[in-house]
């Protein structure tokens, strides 16, 4: 009828979406055709161009990574023929396409991979340009490791309080206890951080108290559990710790979570390394505690078997 909206059907919808997706394909397949015809052609001699085609189809597919080989083999041969200035700039503009890259494959480990590889070569990398871009994307994805990965890269490389960054771990893990990345993050820098033994003990005491508050809140997440058996190893390690009474102290609280949470295998799994760490219990009770667990977790039968190994 004139006048009348015409509405398209599930299946004119779905072969609408069906010829998109193999225009795009065909799209794709050109742009590799593209650059696999100049690969040939310029017989490992690179320029410019070199970057330009590469660039099309790793920002369709940054999953490619004989092209990102492609590409640092191009920049390692500029190194031979350039000027230090020029270099300069083909590394920023290398650092803003990685960039671009990020915004739509956050999680691609090539991207990241490359993106470092750069910042290695760049005279004066904006390390604090790399933090904010971390921060942004893990205030989207909290869990995304390729970040976390990088933020311990900037670290390493550059003059960032690692102060500051246990500073934010603090605020990721209060924002949300079951963030492992940010628990991790945190057992990498503290130690780097509280060098002399007196001082990481001190900080290790208050860290039992943080995630104390962690396996109240959230008793059945593993992440704040397995942060915890960190600073059980980490205290035991460190001269006069007097380590034995802490873990005593440990056991209580746990005991205490356990009667609020009776079935949750965490806590009970947690009393039993700390009973085994400490020494002095009967065999009979701490195999009860294995049988108890394997009830609960039947799924890692063989892992709480092993450990009838260390009684």
């Amino acid at each position: 009828m004139h006048g009348v909206l015409k509405v398209r059907t599930s299946e004119e919808k779905a072969k609408a979406q069906r010829l998109k997706e193999l225009e795009k394909i065909e799209s794709y397949n050109k742009l590799v055709k593209s650059f696999e015809e100049l690969r040939e052609k310029q017989n490992g001699r690179y320029d410019e161009i070199s970057l330009s085609v590469s660039k099309l189809v790793l920002i369709e597919n940054p999953e490619f990574y004989t092209i990102w080989n492609y590409r640092r083999l191009a920049i390692l041969q500029f190194t031979e023929t350039k000027e230090n200035s020029e270099l300069q700039v083909i590394y920023q503009n290398e650092m803003k396409f990685l960039e671009e890259c990020i915004q739509r494959f956050t999680k691609s480990y090539w991207i990241w991979f490359h993106r470092q590889w750069i910042a290695l070569r760049m005279d004066n990398c904006d390390w604090e340009r790399e933090m904010k871009l971390c921060t942004k994307l893990l205030n989207f994805d909290l869990r995304n490791f390729h970040c976390w990965g990088h933020r311990r890269f900037i670290l390493k490389h550059s003059n960032i309080k690692l102060e500051d960054e246990l500073k934010y771990t603090t605020e990721k893990v209060e924002q949300n206890f079951s963030n492992y990345s940010a628990w991790h993050q945190r057992s990498s820098i503290l130690p780097k951080i509280y060098k002399e033994p007196e001082q990481l003990l001190e900080k290790i005491l208050e860290e039992f108290e943080l995630v104390r508050n962690a396996v109240y809140t959230e008793p059945k997440d593993s992440s704040s559990w397995i942060y915890h058996k960190w600073l059980v190893a980490t205290i035991k390690s460190i001269p006069n710790s007097n380590y034995i009474e802490v873990l005593k102290n440990e056991l209580t609280q746990i005991y205490d979570l356990i009667e609020l949470e009776p079935d949750c295998k965490w806590p009970i799994y947690t009393t039993l390394l700390l009973k085994i760490e400490i020494g002095g219990f009967e065999k009979q009770e701490l195999l009860d505690i294995i049988s108890q667990l394997i009830k609960l977790d039947p799924d890692h039968k063989n892992y709480y078997k092993s450990l009838e190994t260390k009684i």
